[in-house]
């Protein structure tokens, strides 16, 4: 399968470390617009389609998907109670991000439509559980963003040209029809570190499979503090 056989000069866990740099960067804007270059969020544009990607690969050599998907849902609950728990302690605006719930969502919705596609278990059930995830990707971060970019990776993964172009296509009509921000349009550039990948992890260590689980809630999570200490006020 093409998808087994990159040629490229990145690791996952090195596409990561990048791609968690330039979230900080996004974040950074995020709560402090007046303070960083708006620049910042444009070049981030690729991070949470590089994550998604990852995610399908990921989802593709999992011996467990089902605790694969229940790692994903674990972090974005835990997520979700943290949020809560920090904006009530700092009578602040809601935190609203969230990837993990993104990437849990969609992980779950290719798994089922897989299962409804070799007939496991039974048809309407599965069915169910794939409207169900349907509906629930009008919930989550980005929409059904990452979502349909996740069923854009994972269906194509074994031709890549085809691959590309359908993510750049429909990652654009996502854009446009959500009516989310066009700078999100540079999300297409994401496909120059997916074509770096080499289909290797990595570090594999106990480190490099939880880092970002722990990374990307606590830099939040941090900005959202700081914010407070310093203006005592928010306006994102």
């Amino acid at each position: 399968m093409t998808n087994l056989k990159n040629t490229g000069l990145v690791s996952a866990f090195t596409l990561k470390l990048i791609m968690a740099a330039l979230m900080v960067g996004d974040h950074m804007v995020y709560f402090f617009p007046h303070d960083f270059p708006i620049e910042l969020r444009f070049a981030a544009r690729v991070v949470a389609p590089v994550f998604c990607y990852l995610m399908t690969v990921s989802l593709y050599h999992t011996r467990d998907r089902g605790r694969y998907v229940g790692r994903l849902m674990a972090g974005a609950l835990v997520m979700f109670a943290g949020n809560l728990a920090l904006a009530h302690a700092l009578n602040g605006p809601k935190i609203v991000l969230n990837i993990f719930f993104s990437l849990a969502v969609s992980a779950a919705l290719i798994d089922r439509i897989e299962a409804l596609a070799r007939r496991k278990g039974k048809p309407f059930l599965q069915a169910l559980c794939i409207i169900f995830l349907i509906v629930a990707c009008f919930h989550v971060e980005g929409q059904f963003l990452l979502p349909v970019m996740a069923l854009v990776f994972y269906f194509l993964k074994d031709n890549k040209p085809m691959m590309y172009l359908c993510y750049i296509l429909a990652g654009a009509c996502v854009v446009w029809l959500a009516g989310i921000p066009i700078y999100q349009q540079y999300q297409a550039l994401a496909i120059i570190p997916i074509a770096l990948y080499n289909g290797k992890k990595g570090a594999d260590s106990a480190f490099s499979k939880w880092f970002f689980y722990f990374f990307y809630p606590l830099h939040i999570w941090a900005l959202y503090i700081i914010r407070h200490l310093i203006f005592r006020s928010f306006w994102f």
